[in-house]
């Protein structure tokens, strides 16, 4: 009886190993043909992908071929209706930092490993499921695209590999992929330098253009206890009539041991609503469209599909650095390159001349000057009076108590600070190897030395 248990284990175990993906359910499709019709996001061009053995279209999500530079071709993910079809938006690549050229291939053969790869047969970008059972495709009404076994469950889903974008209902995991990373720009879709990391201290955004990531915003004191997820809830101001939608990030759901934090950190409510509650917006429509994004530019924004609308179809449901949140200044790329900020404008560039007036030519010190056969020169500084640094509201303001001359000295001895900022009143001193915005402070106490 024992041999007969043990035996039928073991044709279990090897039938699950060896489930195959059956012939009807297996597709290779090539890039080629015609481009579709509309001007969509990025200015991007895009291919339709078709297959009798799959469907590519799940409303509102479509997967497509689509360039923003000739031949670099990105499987990516867009959600939009067809009728709106120009208004469609990009929100999930498969190889953004991998591209592929004209007659690239995208196949699900019988081992079950889906695989993007040149018209030669090199392999760009996989899932790497190869013999793990998976039997089937399928993109999901949210927007997950999934491979499955024969009992339905996931073997690989693009929920756990985000690029710059959360759909409702898609989370970070401390103990998983935990991070959006924004694309370089419109044209160049590849990682970009900044990112949002979920980790044990909280949710956190970073910026990375000199090496040294550099704290901007987030909510990196918040207990999210391991998971955050983007939801978009009803609300209801009686028990029949829902008034409004929310779009929130939640935390994993409490514990007996662990209740965690309920503070709702993205809320769409009605304005006025009262409760203590932080009211950003009002809409009342079916927000579950709705999308999550870091964008090439540093902003974190969420946009709510309103089908009524004639023209902007996508309405912006939040926005980090706003009005009514954390102040537009506090963006790093607000001013572009370099420029000095007041109550959401661009009011003055830095120069070693004082503030002159603002344009998007305005620049920072290079770098390259300070770090290239510099050693024994004299290092100049201009200096601002009532600025704040970007990262200073996330770093205490920086490292103190400690002198101006001190300060001065780890500047002069680094290569790649572009300036130090020093808080007179608190003897507080912050090392800047990044410039971008100046946020203009009241304080007269707070004062920045730029290089030149």
């Amino acid at each position: 009886m024992l041999r007969l248990v043990i035996l039928a284990l073991a044709i279990s175990t090897v039938s699950v190993v060896t489930a195959q993906v059956p012939p009807e359910k297996q597709f290779r499709v090539v890039n080629e043909g015609e481009f579709g019709q509309y001007i969509t996001e990025y200015d991007a061009s895009y291919r339709f992908i078709q297959s009798p053995n799959a469907s590519f279209f799940t409303s509102p999500f479509q997967l497509l071929f689509y360039n923003t530079t000739p031949s670099a071709y990105v499987l990516g993910l867009r959600v939009g209706l067809r009728r709106d079809e120009s208004t469609m938006r990009w929100i999930w690549d498969a190889n953004r930092n991998n591209p592929v050229g004209e007659n690239a291939t995208l196949s699900l053969g019988r081992d079950g490993n889906l695989v993007l790869a040149e018209s030669n047969g090199r392999v760009k970008w996989q899932t790497n499921t190869a013999n793990k059972g998976v039997t089937g495709f399928r993109i999901l009404p949210n927007g997950n695209i999934v491979l499955h076994d024969k009992n339905g469950k996931f073997v690989w889903q693009s929920f756990d590999h985000p690029t710059d974008t959360l759909l409702t209902g898609q989370s970070l995991r401390v103990n998983g992929v935990n991070k959006l990373v924004s694309r370089k720009s419109d044209v160049d879709g590849s990682d970009g330098p900044y990112s949002m990391v979920l980790d044990t201290k909280g949710l956190t955004m970073y910026v990375n253009k000199t090496g040294q990531p550099l704290v901007y915003g987030g909510w990196p004191d918040h207990d999210f206890r391991g998971t955050v997820t983007f939801a978009v809830t009803r609300e209801f101001d009686n028990l029949t009539e829902p008034s409004a939608w929310e779009l929130l990030l939640e935390p994993a759901p409490q514990t007996a041991t662990n209740p965690g934090n309920n503070r709702r950190l993205l809320q769409v409510r009605p304005i006025g609503s009262g409760g203590g509650t932080l009211n950003l917006n009002k809409v009342n429509y079916n927000g579950t469209i709705s999308y999550l994004r870091l964008g090439s530019d540093g902003s974190l924004k969420a946009f709510s599909y309103y089908p009524p609308a004639t023209y902007l179809k996508w309405e912006e449901s939040f926005s980090f650095f706003s009005t009514y949140f954390v102040r537009q200044c506090g963006l790093p790329s607000f001013c572009g390159d370099y420029g000095y900020c007041d109550r959401g404008m661009c009011i003055a560039c830095p120069t070693p001349k004082g503030l002159l007036g603002w344009s998007d030519k305005c620049s920072p010190p290079k770098t390259t000057q300070f770090c290239s056969g510099s050693k024994g020169k004299t290092v100049n500084y201009y200096k601002i009076v009532g600025v704040e640094h970007f990262t200073g509201p996330y770093v205490n303001d920086g490292q103190g108590p400690t002198s101006v001359n001190d300060c001065k000295a780890k500047c002069d001895r680094d290569c790649k600070c572009l300036g130090y900022f020093y808080k007179e009143k608190d003897k507080k001193c912050l090392i800047a190897p990044l410039l971008g915005t100046l946020i203009k402070d009241a304080n007269t106490s707070s004062v920045a030395y730029i290089k030149y």
